[in-house]
């Protein structure tokens, strides 16, 4: 099945003091370069949508022809949620795709092997996300403060991006959401609300998200290392 990329990247990095992540310098090259990269070297991935915002577009552009991939990379504009801003890089894919990956752009460390990983899981499964085994005991607390309960760990995983899923369960997921669209935090989310069976495959737990100053200074160490092997 031919398989298009999208990368949500109008965010505007709240937590990151403002700091727009898809531009982030990491190790000599914006956090963008590096996913970028890694799809088009993974061999499994068609073409790439990169969604902006009206503030990062012309630099997005400029460093998609910079990257010069030999796959067709798209920039269109996103919305103001999330979702909204993977569903305007969904209606960009070309007919022809038939599974779309999706992996925020806050997430720099993407190898090639989880892209593999990813599209063979999706062939086999329809919808799947990238996980990793929860390390810390997590507490359900009340607003209050006070404990509720204890989940048992083995049952929780961590989900991660990239996820894949089959183009026409993501449309049918769109249209029965509704408006409801908005309040969505990731496209496995989406397709479970609507009913379609969603499954996990073994993420990586290298592949962080750029959400505080501490991860930044991770992943540019991470990177820096993987450039010197």
């Amino acid at each position: 099945m031919t398989c298009g990329a999208v990368i949500p990247a109008a965010g505007r990095g709240q937590r990151l003091g403002g700091r727009d992540k898809a531009l982030l310098p990491l190790a000599g090259r914006p956090a963008l370069a590096w996913i970028l990269e890694a799809l088009a070297h993974s061999g499994q991935i068609d073409e790439i949508v990169v969604v902006a915002s009206q503030a990062n577009a012309a630099a997005i552009e400029s460093l998609c022809q910079v990257s010069k991939l030999w796959i067709p990379v798209r920039v269109t504009f996103g919305g103001a949620e999330r979702a909204l801003s993977v569903r305007a890089g969904v209606e960009c894919l070309s007919p022809s795709v038939k599974l779309v990956l999706i992996h925020d752009a806050a997430r720099p460390l993407l190898t090639p092997e989880l892209v593999q990983r990813a599209v063979a899981m999706a062939h086999r499964h329809g919808a799947v996300v990238a996980a990793v085994p929860v390390v810390d005991t997590i507490k359900q607390v009340s607003a209050d403060g006070r404990v509720v309960t204890t989940p048992e760990r083995s049952t929780l995983v961590a989900a991660q991006t990239p996820q894949v899923f089959r183009l026409d369960w993501l449309r049918e997921a769109y249209c029965r959401v509704g408006a409801g669209l908005a309040t969505v935090t990731d496209e496995a989310t989406l397709l479970e609300r609507s009913g379609f069976p969603v499954y996990i495959f073994p993420g990586d737990p290298e592949n962080i998200k750029l959400t505080t100053p501490f991860d930044v200074t991770i992943a540019e160490l991470l990177l820096d290392y993987r450039s010197r092997k």
